[in-house]
């Protein structure tokens, strides 16, 4: 990677442990930013805007296991096997989401990552019981460490149908981000009143629902500045920003620089990248797609 590398901010219904096998990156989630070093681990629900970003011109590889809830959940009737999901239901704007490699388990981590990654594609019945026994092993190994956040079953059953419940909200947004939405909107989607659902959807995601709009809106604009030559009001106004000021506003408080500053720092990030075949998994971040619930790719 040269100069800055990053990943624009995204969000996703899927659960992300990502390992930092080279170099050193910043995790940013909403306005938090985590720094890691070699060797760390970063354990992410994906409910809230988040990305990597690299610095400098060293060389940076990380490795990322993405995987859908149900893998976990769909073999237990009982619902017990909720508890593997703890680290990733009790996230909320206090959580360290850093693991350090001093404590010994981002190696551990890493190393059943590729041991899951050498039975993709998962075809048999054995490759498939192989995937979800490693996938479990690195859960248990996230639980110990995340052991002084331990919920109840029903706590944390009851955490995941919170979020189950927002995806109609979700939804909402990423189709019609670009229309006025409304709060009204919004808690009639979620079948709820207006002030139960502001304090529902903060509760749930750690943020008002207005900042979570405002936040998808801005990653649209991201990739608008930098990859089209449409002018910056335009672009404020084609995501759903009616008010240049605003929307200059909320972008910089987002990423700490300007809609212009942006949109010159990837017009000389394109101008000095490497060309790289089609298709090259190290240049985006990988999430699954279709009926895929598991994935490990490195970049």
């Amino acid at each position: 990677m040269r100069r800055e590398a990053d990943i624009k901010m995204n969000w996703h219904s899927y659960l992300e442990v990502l390992y930092c096998h080279l170099g050193e990156i910043t995790y940013q989630v909403g306005d938090r930013s985590f720094p890691m070093k070699e060797g760390d681990l970063f354990v992410m629900n994906g409910s809230l805007p988040h990305r990597i970003s690299h610095y400098g011109r060293a060389q940076v590889r990380v490795a990322a296991l993405y995987f859908q809830a149900d893998l976990i959940r769909a073999h237990d009737p009982s619902g017990d096997d909720i508890e593997y999901l703890m680290p990733f239901l009790v996230q909320d704007a206090d959580f360290p989401h850093v693991v350090s490699a001093k404590s010994g388990v981002p190696a551990q981590v890493f190393d059943l990552m590729q041991r899951a990654h050498a039975e993709l594609p998962a075809a048999s019945n054995r490759s498939r019981l192989s995937v979800r026994t490693y996938l479990k092993m690195i859960l248990v190994l996230l639980v110990n460490h995340y052991s002084q956040f331990r919920g109840s079953a029903p706590v944390l059953l009851h955490k995941q149908r919170d979020l189950e419940r927002l995806l109609p909200v979700f939804e909402l947004v990423e189709k019609r981000y670009a229309d006025p939405i409304q709060v009204d909107d919004a808690a009639a989607v979620a079948n709820l009143s207006k002030s139960h659902f502001m304090r529902f959807f903060k509760n749930v995601t750690g943020q008002p629902f207005v900042v979570h709009l405002n936040q998808y809106r801005v990653v649209k604009a991201q990739k608008l500045l930098a990859t089209t030559d449409r002018s910056i009001a335009d672009v404020g106004q084609e995501v759903g920003f009616c008010n240049q000021s605003y929307f200059g506003l909320v972008f910089r408080r987002l990423t700490h620089v300007t809609p212009r500053e942006y949109k010159l720092r990837a017009a000389h990030e394109q101008s000095e990248a490497p060309k790289t075949p089609e298709g090259d998994p190290s240049r985006s971040k990988a999430i699954p797609a279709g009926n895929d619930r598991f994935a490990v790719k490195s970049r």
